[in-house]
């Protein structure tokens, strides 16, 4: 079996990283409640491409935090495919989550079942993209563990970022604190992911 080592400063920069995506996300959320159908829709997107392209840095900041003693790269169209799969499933599911004045079950879940399985897909892509001398092998309870992570992550995340669309005192205290937890979530799901492989 390898030794594996982790540099804890590039695990606090992931951390931190799906922080800043996570604050990022719920201010654009806010953004579009008083804004213009065409700045509207931008803040739709730059909130979902913000997030997934957060989640996604800091899935590979945390994989560079991993030390191994072998020879490793990455496989560039993988990579590049995990990525545009983080952006699709946030933008998609933070457009859904959004509209109108009321979030409904339906549309919280089916929002939910997209990011959360956006975000299981570019984590395992992701992982394959790793090219290393020796297979991995999966602990399947782990995974398992990881889904359902995300899953009450972007739940959350979505719930946060609809109920926090509108300008309150201390909003930005709520919003910090919200960004806090989605952060959080984002990082145990990666790092409960990233123990499932041998």
């Amino acid at each position: 079996m390898l030794y594996v080592s982790w540099d804890p400063v590039l695990i606090g920069i992931s951390i931190l990283v799906s922080f800043v995506a996570s604050f990022v996300a719920l201010d654009s959320a806010a953004r579009m409640v008083s804004a213009g159908l065409r700045a509207a829709l931008f803040w739709r997107l730059a909130g979902g491409v913000t997030l997934g392209l957060g989640i996604w840095s800091m899935h590979f900041i945390g994989m560079l935090a991993m030390k191994m003693p072998m020879v490793m790269h990455y496989d560039l169209p993988i990579t590049v495919f995990s990525l545009l799969v983080a952006m699709f499933a946030s933008t998609l599911s933070i457009n859904i989550a959004m509209q109108g004045e009321r979030l409904s079950a339906r549309r919280l879940m089916l929002a939910t079942a997209i990011l959360s399985s956006g975000v299981v897909t570019m984590h395992y892509v992701g992982m394959s993209a790793l090219m290393i001398h020796d297979g991995i092998r999966w602990n399947y309870a782990l995974i398992a563990l990881s889904a359902l992570i995300a899953v009450a992550a972007s739940g959350a995340g979505l719930w946060l970022a609809f109920s926090l669309r509108r300008q309150s005192k201390r909003i930005i205290v709520n919003r910090l604190l919200a960004a806090v937890v989605m952060g959080c979530a984002i990082a145990a799901m990666h790092y409960t992911g990233m123990s499932a492989a041998t």
